[in-house]
């Protein structure tokens, strides 16, 4: 029947209906949201991937969500999760990374309609101190040294890449601690550096941004110091990343982070030392990006988000509107 439902096309009296009927079915479910860029143009790390969405498309999902969901704080869902309450209809918006028109273009949409949102920051890049590790490798690719990162990788004894993969593939399925000091060698040798480029494109949050802002409407999440892959480094090297993230947050914002969400969050990027760690480094809730919606009853260190879809506004509210048989499991009593 699910399936079924799944294909009903949203267009028609019928698959109004149905809308009608998952919306009352998720009712105690919580939607987390996950955004990246909100930009009225592409940058040099969003061009020719789903990572923008336009002021206006932003617009359009926030309108949407405020007609027929209730927009609250991540902090109200992870104590309505310890308190045992249900909270109906909820939906969060959270955004990943820390650029800047997280503030610049985002924010304002938020504010006219009173939506808060969290900003997962990446610390070792804010104030533009230097560029993400995936960036740096986004710039060398653009530049047209993909193969000369292969090549280094390959002398430093990385896997061969295979035939026909893409550098930003092979970079990403064979990370390791060591991968963002050779990214930064390949662009010094070009006569330049992460901080440099950092300095001149100011793609980030600056710190004295980030305390101003109003923190009923924007908590600051711990999304790492380097956005590094969590599942390839050993138990000391993640909590010295979530750690010193932390701590540069509360220096920054005065409070420390409620929430650690994990780089690129798929099963394969984190570990059980990440979700134990996540607690024992003071957290009191993780997320991933495996596209769950959660129940209640879900465990604050289980919770799921869904990349917001790109380009489509039924693509965004099936999304939304999604059955619950793939949420997060109920957390189990007692335990």
């Amino acid at each position: 029947m699910s399936r079924w439902l799944a294909r009903t096309d949203f267009d028609t009296w019928s698959g109004q209906w149905i809308r009608r009927l998952r919306r009352r079915h998720n009712e105690e479910c919580v939607n987390i949201l996950a955004y990246h860029s909100i930009a009225p143009e592409d940058s040099l790390f969003t061009r020719g991937t789903t990572l923008r969405h336009t002021p206006a498309e932003f617009e359009r999902h926030m309108d949407y969500l405020v007609t027929h969901y209730r927009p609250v704080r991540l902090g109200d869902v992870v104590a309505a999760l310890e308190s045992g309450e249900t909270l109906r209809r909820a939906v969060v918006i959270t955004i990943d990374d820390g650029l800047a028109d997280s503030l610049r273009h985002a924010m304002p949409i938020l504010v006219r309609r009173r939506i808060p949102m969290t900003v997962f920051a990446v610390t070792s890049v804010i104030g533009n101190k230097d560029l993400q590790w995936q960036h740096k490798l986004t710039w060398l690719i653009q530049s047209g040294l993909g193969p000369n990162v292969a090549e280094a990788m390959a002398i430093e004894g990385y896997p061969p890449a295979r035939e026909g993969q893409s550098a930003e593939e092979y970079v990403r399925q064979n990370y390791r601690a060591d991968l963002p000091e050779i990214l930064e060698s390949i662009v010094e040798a070009t006569g330049t550096s992460g901080a440099e480029l950092a300095a001149r494109m100011r793609p980030y949050l600056e710190a004295e941004e980030m305390a101003d802002v109003d923190p009923g409407l924007v908590e600051f999440g711990n999304h790492t110091h380097t956005h590094a892959i969590l599942s390839a480094l050993d138990a000391d090297a993640q909590r010295m990343e979530m750690t010193r993230a932390r701590d540069i947050l509360k220096s920054i914002t005065g409070r420390p982070p409620l929430a650690l969400a994990y780089p690129f969050g798929l099963k394969r990027h984190y570990n059980a030392d990440s979700i134990r760690l996540a607690a024992e480094t003071g957290h009191r809730a993780a997320l991933d990006a495996r596209r769950r919606i959660n129940r209640a009853g879900a465990s604050p260190f289980e919770l799921s988000r869904k990349p917001a879809p790109c380009g489509s506004q039924r693509a965004f509210e099936q999304a939304i509107e999604d059955w619950p048989d793939n949420a997060a499991p109920p957390r189990r009593r007692g335990r």
